[in-house]
C-alpha cells in the first residue's frame, strides 16, 4: 500500500477561497464607485455655489441681472469668470454629471437670476435641493424649483412651514425628485 504525506487544499477549499476574494473585490469596487459618485455630486454642488457667488459679485453694484439674458453667451460667461472654466464644453455650459446648465435673468424680474441644472440623478437632486444658502455670502436663494414643484422664501403670503416654503426638508425633496436621471432644479437668486 502506498502512503502519501501530501499536504494541500481540496478543490472545495480553493473554490471557497476564490469566492471570498471575489466577494471582497466586488464590495471594494462598489465602495469605490459610490465614493466617486459622491465626489462628483460634491463637485456639482460646488459648481452651483461658485456660479451664484461669481454672478452676485459681478452684478452687485449694478443692482440687476438683465445682462445675463441679453448679452451673455456661454463663452463670455467663461471669459468673465462667471462660471468655472471646466463647465464650458463645446460652446455649452455643462455640469460635472454631463447635464446642461442655463443661466439667465429670471421671469420674476431683472432683480433676480435663474440657474438651471438638467439631467440630475435622484441622489444628486436630493443633495442639491438640501444646500443651505442662508450661510453663504451674497444673495440668498429666493426660490427653488425641483421638477414641477416650486418652493419660495416664507414672505409675501408664504408662511414658514407651508408645503411650498423654503427651506426644503428631506420629505419635500424626496417628493419632488423623481427616480429617473432627468431631474431639473432651478435656483432663483436675488
Amino acid at each position: 500500500m502506498l502512503e502519501s504525506d501530501q499536504k494541500g487544499t481540496t478543490m472545495m477549499e480553493a473554490i471557497a477561497a476564490i469566492s471570498v476574494v471575489t466577494v471582497l473585490s466586488v464590495a471594494a469596487v462598489k465602495l469605490i464607485g459610490n465614493m466617486y459618485e459622491m465626489f462628483r455630486q460634491n463637485m456639482v454642488a460646488n459648481e452651483i455655489r461658485e456660479i451664484q457667488k461669481n454672478i452676485t459679485a459681478r452684478y452687485r453694484l449694478e443692482g440687476n441681472y438683465a445682462e445675463l439674458s441679453s448679452e451673455m453667451t456661454p463663452q463670455k460667461m467663461k471669459d468673465e469668470q462667471l462660471i468655472p472654466s471646466q463647465m464650458l464644453v463645446n460652446g455649452e455650459i455643462v455640469h460635472r454629471l454631463n447635464g446642461e446648465v442655463t443661466i439667465e435673468t429670471s421671469s420674476l424680474g431683472d432683480d433676480f437670476f435663474d440657474v438651471t441644472f438638467y439631467k440630475l440623478s435622484l441622489r444628486t437632486c436630493m443633495n442639491l435641493s438640501q444646500i443651505n444658502w442662508s450661510s453663504t455670502e451674497g444673495a440668498d436663494v429666493f426660490q427653488l424649483k425641483i421638477n414641477n414643484n416650486t418652493f419660495k422664501l416664507p414672505i409675501n403670503g408664504v408662511k414658514f412651514g407651508d408645503n411650498n416654503a423654503l427651506p426644503i426638508t428631506v420629505k419635500k425633496a424626496s417628493e419632488s425628485c423623481s427616480n429617473d436621471e432627468n431631474n431639473v432644479i432651478t435656483w432663483t437668486f436675488q
